[in-house]
């Protein structure tokens, strides 16, 4: 499918109404919020894909650079509110990773399965599976570095990056968990596995404590977690902590300056 030219920033619109039942290849669209601060030329392009997932058609939007790629690529695991309004609110951010050389993913992990109370164990399999064959699509991608690609989870989707991380054998070595909570009965160790832990002062949805045992229990399993408390109170961000939410991440990952190719083999 041929990849759209984005001719502006999107702007990122609020997360809290419940998911609608848009198709992906409508662009989400602009709702005249201004970017962030730091905000780069936009040389980037937005892609409706889909992939498989255990026989099911995932939906997802791929960004990708226009100018040179960094080698970067990440899995964008949106929230309870599901993809709908959730590409909505990360695309102007996606287009702007994209535009600093980062290859991003945001697939409809709901599409493997319905939020279902009666069903936690089955639909947490069928999204965690989601994420790590979202990985291994954009690692496919030409520019993406094998081994440099991370999961980044908002909210629910935080919980699902630290499931698919704790899978045996699974490729990812970073990710990004942002008002998230979660836990992992596999151990680490032995394993480059590093997580930046994203919260709020107050989160009326997910319990700052939440989040904050997640890390512990990450890193008492192997992983080097580092976390950061973000200027904000509540669970849906505005747009200069999304600002920040996105700055952090870059630094975070950015800081792994060298590519595991180089220095070691994957097997």
């Amino acid at each position: 499918m041929r990849a759209a030219p984005i001719a502006a920033v999107l702007a990122v619109a609020s997360a809290g109404a419940s998911p609608g039942h848009a198709q992906p290849s409508q662009i989400p669209p602009q709702v005249g919020i201004p970017g962030c601060a730091d905000d780069v030329q936009v040389l980037a392009s937005r892609q409706s894909i889909t992939f498989n997932s255990r026989g099911r058609a995932i939906r997802a939007y791929l960004y990708a650079p226009r100018g040179t790629p960094n080698g970067l690529g990440m899995v964008l695991l949106h929230g309870g509110t599901g993809f709908e309004m959730n590409s909505i609110l990360f695309d102007a951010h996606a287009i702007q990773l994209a535009s600093r050389g980062y290859h991003v993913l945001l697939p409809a992990y709901f599409d493997a399965a319905a939020p279902d109370p009666t069903r936690r164990t089955v639909t947490a399999r069928a999204w965690r599976q989601v994420a790590l064959d979202a990985l291994s699509e954009l690692q496919t991608r030409p520019g993406v570095d094998r081994g440099r690609v991370a999961l980044w989870g908002y909210s629910r989707g935080a919980g699902v990056a630290v499931s698919a991380a704790a899978v045996p054998d699974s490729p990812v070595r970073r990710m990004i968990l942002a008002a998230g909570g979660g836990s992992a009965d596999v151990s680490f160790e032995g394993r480059d596995v590093a997580a930046l832990v994203l919260h709020a002062r107050s989160d009326e949805a997910v319990p700052v404590r939440a989040s904050l045992a997640m890390a512990d229990g990450l890193r008492q399993r192997g992983v080097e977690v580092e976390v950061q408390a973000l200027d904000f109170d509540g669970h849906q961000y505005d747009l200069p902590t999304w600002c920040s939410v996105m700055s952090r991440t870059r630094t975070f990952l950015e800081q792994d300056v060298s590519s595991p190719d180089e220095n070691e083999d994957i097997q």
